[in-house]
């Protein structure tokens, strides 16, 4: 829907309520994560209602240690897809000079999500496009702790629909914290 820009009109509840209804992210599910876990589903989701979705992580804590994700799997129903992940990410120490590491991933059984550390809490917004149509589902995000700056874009070469996801420590569990999914509203 088109920006609609007013003027001197009166303005209808039925214009407000259609305006507003057509903008912005929209709450789908949040889920909240365990004590000590090294996986977390978040099922139900992903549907045609949108093509495209915001993950948004809060006060997360791991003892993974520096340097570990949070990866992700793709879910049909309970089922995680454990192949066809692509792509790469780019990393630095923060405060550090020099040139960007890079981690790839070819056929890899899992994606990556955000970054994670030890000895801070946890946050992050991860984006996907498409899970639910099936067709490959594209993934990014950008993502920061006090040990790495990371960059990532990822590709999972599958044709499938995808209702849910799964999130999984790289390393050691994950505990409390926020796991919240929104849809990007089709214009």
């Amino acid at each position: 829907m088109a920006v609609k820009t007013f003027t001197t009109e009166v303005l209808t509840s039925a214009d407000t309520n259609t305006y507003l209804a057509n903008s912005g992210l929209v709450f789908v599910k949040q889920i909240t994560v365990g004590a000590t876990v090294t996986t977390v589903d978040v099922t139900s989701c992903f549907s045609s209602t949108y093509d495209n979705y915001m993950v948004s992580f809060s006060g997360i804590t791991s003892n993974s240690g520096n340097g570990g994700t949070i990866n992700f799997k793709l879910l049909s129903g309970s089922t995680p897809s454990s192949t066809a992940y692509y792509g790469n990410t780019f990393y630095i120490v923060p405060g550090a000079s020099g040139g960007l590491a890079n981690a790839s991933f070819l056929n890899a059984a899992n994606g990556e999500a955000m970054s994670i550390s030890t000895s801070t809490t946890n946050a992050g917004v991860f984006q996907l496009q498409s899970p639910y149509l099936a067709q490959y589902t594209r993934s990014q995000h950008m993502s920061a702790d006090n040990n790495y700056v990371r960059w990532n874009s990822m590709v999972h070469q599958s044709a499938t629909s995808y209702d849910g996801i799964q999130f999984l420590s790289s390393a050691g569990t994950i505990t409390g914290g926020t796991i919240t999914v929104y849809g990007y509203r089709k214009g």
